[in-house]
C-alpha cells in the first residue's frame, strides 16, 4: 500500500442492520435494535465495562472526509481524533467535523449508537438560516456534548423519521420535502448544541475564513513547513494575529494544530510500511532522523521505530 494518508469517505461508513445512504448527501446508521444478553444490558445501564470491540478491516489513521454526529445511547465509545482522546459515554453526542484524523476507535460490547454523517456542501449547503451558518462555520474542532435523556430522545426521534422516510425510497410521497424539512430541524438542533457547548461568541466571517484557510494550508504543507511564519505570510497576516484568531475560533494554539497535522502524517507513513524512519524524516523535512525522533517522542511518548513496530 502507499504511504499516503487514507481518507474515510461517506460510502465507507460501516453498514449495520439499519444503514441508509441518501444519494451522496448523508448516511444514517444505528445499532438500536441489536439484541444483547440481559446481563450485558444490566452492566451497561450500571455504567460498568463490558468487552472492548474494535473495527474490523480498518488500518488507522484515517482522515475523515465527512462531518459526523454520533449519539451514544447506551454503552461507551472511545476514539482518538487528531491527538485528542475522547471517552464518549451514554447520553452524549460526539461531533466530528470533516478533515480531522481518526487515529483509534473502540467501543464496549452492547453499545447502542445512532450515526448521522453528511458531506460538506451537500445537505445544508442551500440553507441560509442562522443555524445553517453556525453549522458551516463553527464545526471546526471535535467536541463532546452531554445532554439529558429526554432531549436526546427528541433528536433520535427526528433521525428515526429521516431513516424511515429514506428507507421508503421513491415510493414514499413527498420524500424530498420531508427529508429537507427534517434536515432543517436537525440543523437547528445541532447548531443549538454548538452554541451551548462553546458558550457561543459569534466570530466574524473574516475570522472564520482565516481559520479555515489556515487549516487547509496546514493540511497541504505540513510535510514541508512547521513554522507559523510561513502560514501567516501565505495568508498575508502577522504570526501574532494569526495565532490570536486561531486560538479564538478553535480554542487551540496554531502551533498545536500544525504539530497535530505533522504527527498524523508521520503516523500514516510509519504504519504504511513503505518507508523507513530515515526516509520519513526526509519526507517530513526534518534536518535529521534524530530531530524527527525527538519531535515524535515528545508528542507520542514513543520513538518512531517503536510506533512503527507497535500493533
Amino acid at each position: 500500500m502507499s504511504g499516503e494518508s487514507r481518507t474515510l469517505r461517506l460510502d465507507m461508513v460501516p453498514r449495520t442492520a439499519r444503514t441508509i445512504y441518501v444519494k451522496d448527501e448523508f448516511v444514517i446508521s444505528d445499532t438500536l435494535e441489536i439484541r444483547v444478553p440481559a446481563s450485558m444490558s444490566a452492566l451497561l445501564k450500571a455504567g460498568k465495562p463490558t468487552r472492548t470491540l474494535h473495527p474490523v478491516g480498518l488500518e488507522f489513521p484515517y482522515r475523515i472526509g465527512f462531518n459526523a454526529i454520533v449519539f451514544v445511547v447506551e454503552g461507551c465509545v472511545d476514539c482518538t481524533l487528531n491527538t485528542e482522546d475522547f471517552h464518549v459515554q451514554a447520553s452524549a453526542v460526539l461531533i466530528m467535523p470533516s478533515a480531522v484524523m481518526l487515529r483509534a476507535l473502540s467501543w464496549q460490547a452492547g453499545t447502542r449508537i445512532v450515526l448521522f454523517a453528511y458531506n460538506d456542501g451537500k445537505l445544508f449547503s442551500s440553507m441560509t438560516s442562522r443555524s445553517a451558518k453556525i453549522l458551516k462555520t463553527e464545526m471546526i474542532v471535535p467536541f463532546v456534548m452531554y445532554m439529558k435523556r429526554d432531549r436526546m430522545d427528541r433528536y433520535l426521534q427526528l433521525l428515526q423519521v429521516l431513516l424511515h422516510v429514506a428507507e421508503g425510497g421513491k415510493d414514499y410521497d413527498f420524500q424530498d420535502d420531508i427529508i429537507n424539512g427534517s434536515a432543517r430541524m436537525l440543523c437547528g438542533g445541532l447548531a443549538k448544541m454548538i452554541v451551548e457547548k462553546k458558550s457561543f461568541k459569534s466570530h466574524t466571517p473574516r475570522e472564520v475564513a482565516l481559520m479555515q484557510e489556515f487549516v487547509s494550508l496546514v493540511q497541504i504543507h505540513c510535510r514541508e513547513r512547521r513554522d507559523l511564519e510561513f502560514y501567516a505570510g501565505a495568508l498575508c497576516v502577522s504570526p501574532k494575529y494569526l495565532s490570536r484568531i486561531v486560538s479564538k475560533v478553535s480554542g487551540k494554539k496554531a502551533l498545536m494544530i500544525i504539530r497535530e497535522a505533522v504527527i498524523t502524517e508521520a503516523e500514516s507513513l510509519l504504519k504504511g510500511g513503505k518507508y523507513n524512519v530515515q526516509q520519513i524524516s526526509d519526507m517530513l523535512n526534518f534536518p535529521n532522523p534524530s530531530y524527527f525522533g525527538r519531535y515524535f517522542l515528545k508528542a507520542e511518548g514513543k520513538t518512531p521505530r517503536k510506533y512503527m513496530l507497535s500493533e
